[in-house]
């Protein structure tokens, strides 16, 4: 009989652990987050949100940044586009006004004083090459096409002048040049040619040559190099005394 109540008392203490064990497990399963851990979740939550929305932001900026950056590119290529037509036209008209130097073929031609004969009086300098036959010899090589001229390896311009001191020949603000002349001009040298040939191109000259010898004659020229013009552009003006 005293089994009895021993037993009844193990039974009891099983049922009551084995209650307890069910109940920790239930709890296990279906107890809820603390309410730190929740607030937790739910600030890295709001962080997450955020991030994204900063995020989307900086590629919303990005993507504007980069259509000002195509705009800017394509207004730069414009603007070297713009940039090198200027750059070609300052080439040419530096080229066109003598600035720099120019190569490529032309004529040479050569012009040098004739003899006086024995009926030419004294005062007669018909035999000698003047200012303004190197002149009208530089007017036909431009008239014929020439992209640039020389006269005695000095370069001549659009402004250029040219006038006589004596038998000198004096050209912008260069030193005297006498006899012989050498010009030199650049272009096409068939069209060249064919004006220095024409009988009826520089008729004074031409009748100088038969009555004083003067040296009239030319060459081409498969390479010439012309030098840059080396005085000043500003035009001279008469001025009243």
């Amino acid at each position: 009989m005293r089994r009895r109540p021993v037993t009844y008392s193990l039974l009891a203490v099983l049922a009551l652990v084995f209650g307890f064990l069910i109940a920790v497990q239930v709890r296990a399963q279906f107890q809820l987050a603390p309410p730190g851990q929740v607030a937790r979740t739910e600030a890295l939550i709001r962080s997450a949100q955020d991030l994204e929305r900063t995020n989307q932001d900086y590629r919303d900026r990005i993507a504007q940044l980069r259509a000002q950056i195509s705009a800017l590119e394509a207004a730069a290529a414009q603007r070297s586009d713009a940039d090198r037509a200027l750059a070609d036209q300052l080439a040419a008209l530096r080229a066109l006004a003598g600035l720099t130097s120019l190569r490529g073929p032309g004529v040479t031609v050569t012009l040098t004083d004739g003899q006086p004969s024995r009926e030419t009086l004294p005062d007669n300098l018909g035999y000698r090459i003047t200012f303004e036959d190197v002149q009208d010899l530089v007017d036909l090589l431009y008239a014929a096409g020439a992209e640039a001229v020389s006269v005695n390896g000095r370069r001549i311009t659009p402004l250029s002048g040219f006038r006589g001191d004596g038998v000198d020949v004096l050209i912008d603000q260069g030193p005297p040049i006498d006899s012989p002349f050498k010009v030199q001009a650049i272009g096409d040298q068939s069209l060249l040619e064919r004006a220095l040939d024409d009988p009826n191109a520089l008729p004074d000259v031409r009748l100088r040559v038969e009555r004083f010898q003067l040296g009239y004659s030319w060459a081409a020229a498969s390479d010439l190099l012309l030098p840059p013009y080396d005085s000043s552009l500003a035009l001279d003006f008469a001025h009243a005394p």
